[in-house]
């Protein structure tokens, strides 16, 4: 397989990466394509039974319930994770070692995910290919590559593993207020409203059970973004990919 130059290797990592932002009160300074979402994340089932107890956040304050559920998801030690933005949606069961899944830039094309430890392995369709092509770089369609972080294509594929919610949990930092009780797809919740550059966001934590961080949702590039947490706790059991693999371009 060709190398293109570290150059352009950097360049579309760095497109890439740029995408992979997490929280929706973020900008990202870059020239993406930005679509409608092609629908909103929504939980499967409820994290507790419908004879979990109340569990008493909703009497903390808007940070203690914010840290709390922050640390809760991080204690599971693994989660079903599913993002719907403006210009992705991903689908991904991720620990703090491990990541399965498949995320979808919309025009940029399809990729699949895997990462154990620090081996990584990645899969793009076609799409993918010819919008890194304008990035100047050359990446294999069809074709599972493997590398490490050390590789930048490689450590933008795998950012959208947000592996780092289980050992650096976010705390808060920002002004946050407590909503009204809801519920969310039948889970009792709490939502925490945070309002930062004078953008807000909202963040449900569950009122029974364990109070696990269940969604996230914000302004994102003129549109909305949307996280949703389910399957806490359920291993993910990554596994190498089978058949032809190849190295990762690299400069």
């Amino acid at each position: 397989m060709k190398h293109t130059s570290a150059r352009s290797v950097r360049r579309a990592a760095a497109a890439l990466a740029c995408a992979a932002i997490l929280l929706p009160l973020t900008a990202c300074d870059g020239d993406e394509a930005a679509d409608d979402p092609a629908g909103g994340g929504k939980a499967s089932q409820s994290p507790a039974g419908a004879d979990a107890k109340p569990n008493g956040v909703e009497k903390l304050s808007a940070a203690d319930i914010y840290n709390k559920g922050k640390k809760t998801n991080a204690d599971a030690g693994s989660v079903h994770e599913r993002q719907t933005r403006s210009d992705a949606k991903t689908d991904l069961r991720v620990s703090a070692t491990d990541c399965v899944g498949t995320v979808d830039l919309l025009d940029h094309g399809k990729f699949e995910i895997i990462r154990k430890g620090d081996d990584i392995w990645g899969k793009v369709d076609s799409r993918f290919t010819n919008w890194a092509k304008q990035n100047g770089s050359t990446v294999p369609a069809d074709k599972w590559m493997h590398g490490s972080e050390s590789n930048d294509i490689m450590k933008a594929l795998s950012s959208y593993c947000h592996t780092s919610q289980f050992t650096k949990p976010d705390t808060a930092s920002v002004k946050m207020t407590k909503g009204a009780a809801t519920e969310l797809e039948g889970q009792p919740v709490i939502p925490i409203v945070i309002e930062n550059q004078g953008k807000k966001g909202t963040y449900d934590v569950a009122t029974t059970g364990k109070p696990y961080m269940v969604m996230q949702e914000g302004p994102y590039k003129g549109g909305s973004a949307r996280i949703v947490w389910t399957e806490f706790g359920t291993p993910v059991n990554a596994k190498a990919p089978t058949g032809e693999i190849v190295e990762a371009p690299k400069g």
